[in-house]
Parts: C-alpha cells; sequence; structure tokens
C-alpha cells in the first residue's frame, strides 16, 4: 500500500492529495474490522485471554508509550513531535500480528496477545494523549485568558 501510494503521488500530486482522506479512512475501518472481527470471533474467551496477558499487555504498551516520549524529549524535540514519537512506538500494528495468526497459522492460541494487546493499546494511548497534552492545553487557555 505505501508503495502504490508512493506511486500516484509521483505520477499525480492532486489525484494524492483528494485520495488521501478517503484512504485514511477506509485503513481505519479495516483494522478496526479485523480486529473486531477477531474479537467477536472470540468473545466467549476474551475475558479469559485478558486475565491471562492483560497486564502484560498493558505494561508493554504503557513502556512503548513512555519510551517513545522521554526518548523523543531526551532527544529535544518538541511536544507535538514527542507526542507523535510515542504514538508511532505504543501502537502497534495488531491487525497484521492478528491476520498472520489466524489466517497464515491457524492459530487462536497465537492470536491472544495481539488481540488483547488491540484492546488496551487504543484505551491506553488515548488516556496517554490525554494527560500529555492535557497541560498544554490548559496553558493554552490560561495565556488566551490572559489577553
Amino acid at each position: 500500500p505505501v508503495a502504490v501510494g508512493m506511486v500516484v503521488r509521483r505520477r499525480s500530486e492532486g489525484v494524492a492529495d483528494r485520495a488521501d482522506r478517503p484512504v485514511r479512512i477506509f485503513s481505519i475501518v479495516v483494522l478496526v474490522a479485523v480486529s473486531v472481527g477477531a474479537i467477536l470471533g472470540e468473545r466467549e474467551n476474551i475475558v479469559d485471554y485478558t486475565q491471562q496477558v492483560g497486564l502484560l499487555m498493558a505494561l508493554f504498551c504503557l513502556i512503548s508509550l513512555t519510551v517513545g516520549y522521554v526518548g523523543a524529549r531526551l532527544l529535544r524535540l518538541d511536544e507535538r513531535q514527542a507526542v507523535s514519537c510515542s504514538m508511532e512506538i505504543g501502537i502497534h500494528n495488531t491487525t497484521v500480528a492478528l491476520t498472520i495468526a489466524l489466517s497464515v497459522l491457524d492459530s487462536s492460541e497465537v492470536a491472544i496477545p495481539a488481540a488483547v494487546y488491540s484492546i488496551v493499546m487504543y484505551v491506553l494511548a488515548a488516556a496517554f494523549g490525554y494527560l500529555v497534552l492535557r497541560p498544554r492545553t490548559a496553558s493554552r487557555a490560561a495565556r488566551h485568558a490572559v489577553r
């Protein structure tokens, strides 16, 4: 998909610009559909799976988000870049992991950590983003109130 996008952009930047938003929306819908499908397929076991690997997956996600953010700040990147790095490192492509586990390996057992991570990841990433960006938003509002 990336190579196709690069070729389209090289040949017609206008087409690439017009297709950008629809392609992003489509890719999000596909990712959500695969994740939801995997979770629904194992819905009877999801509580057990979460008990088995939930804490480990939550720790992995929090560590990934934190390393991305702190590492970027240590490299003196600005706040927006640090949040971006954090999300790039913390949000993993669980759809690929689920597809490989369920289709190629035909193993729901191998898919368990990825399925649990796909649930935990979005919740923790949203909370992390809110916590990290909240002070900046509050200080920006305070600056506007002073004017």
